[in-house]
């Protein structure tokens, strides 16, 4: 079988998320490592619709249905994890809802893809997004620490990514296309100003700050795709490769601020207070 650039870079981006051993999904989740896998619900619920509109469009249609079928098992596997480190009442609540939206939108984005349905998984996936997103609010308020709030907003990054490349196909798809468009335009938006709140971040170490001058370049050049100042010609190809890259960055630096609330939290243990 030919390999594809596009089927190396999926391959890539699989592994990055499903690197961990076998023996971690058992593993107790701290609050940090929970809202980020939380997080990565809410990016998988844009990935899996950007799959089925490619599948839909005949858009390297056989990439497009293995990121589908790994983005729909890491997801299970996540609710796993999840389900057995949550002790809140409200997140438990949150938990059960995202379940809920969950079994419903399974059964319809892992049928056949028609492109008719585009506005359908477009609203479907938005439902199962708002679920993910309210179940990472409620962990972030049983947190105190700042550097779990940047884990959010990061991580956040990753799931506006895979929303910009789901419309940005969604608005080629001869379906409600000046609707994407303009969702699309507020996305770009969304992502910008986010971008900007993480460059600020006075809990930013100096291997975090270079990582997002990193994404900053690389956004400033593509923003025009999703923002509307330059329509340009139809390229998905290259939509494909940015949101990928894109993904890549932010999961990367959603893991750097993880790993910064997690030595912040053993710290505070350690500290003793004065009599």
């Amino acid at each position: 079988m030919k390999v594809t650039f596009l089927s190396s870079m999926l391959l890539a981006t699989t592994l990055l998320f499903t690197s961990q051993p076998s023996t971690a999904i058992t593993k107790q989740l701290s609050l940090s490592e929970a809202i980020n896998q939380a997080g990565l619900q809410r990016m998988l619920s844009q990935r899996m619709a950007k799959n089925y509109i490619l599948l839909s469009q005949g858009i390297d249609a056989e990439a497009a249905a293995d990121e589908l079928d790994e983005s729909s098992a890491l997801f299970e596997e996540n609710l796993f994890k999840l389900n057995t480190s949550i002790n809140h009442i409200e997140s438990k609540e949150a938990l059960k809802k995202l379940k809920q939206n969950w079994y419903g939108f399974r059964q319809f984005v892992l049928s056949e893809a028609d492109k008719a349905q585009t506005a359908q998984v477009v609203d479907r996936s938005t439902l199962l997004l708002k679920s993910a997103h309210a179940l990472v609010l409620s962990l972030e308020k049983t947190s105190r620490a700042n550097s779990d709030h940047l884990i959010n907003i990061s991580g956040r990054q990753r799931m506006l990514s895979q929303r910009l490349a789901m419309l940005y196909y969604a608005s080629h798809s001869g379906v409600q296309e000046k609707v994407f468009q303009q969702e699309m335009h507020k996305t770009s938006r969304q992502f910008g100003q986010a971008l900007n709140k993480l460059m600020l971040a006075k809990e930013n170490n100096a291997q975090i700050d270079e990582a997002l001058t990193d994404v900053n370049n690389q956004w400033s050049f593509y923003k025009t795709k999703f923002n509307g100042s330059n329509k340009g010609r139809f390229s998905p190809k290259t939509i494909k490769v940015v949101s990928e890259s894109l993904l890549k960055e932010m999961n990367n630096i959603t893991k750097l601020y993880e790993v910064e609330s997690i030595a912040q939290a053993k710290y505070s243990t350690w500290i003793k207070p004065a009599n």
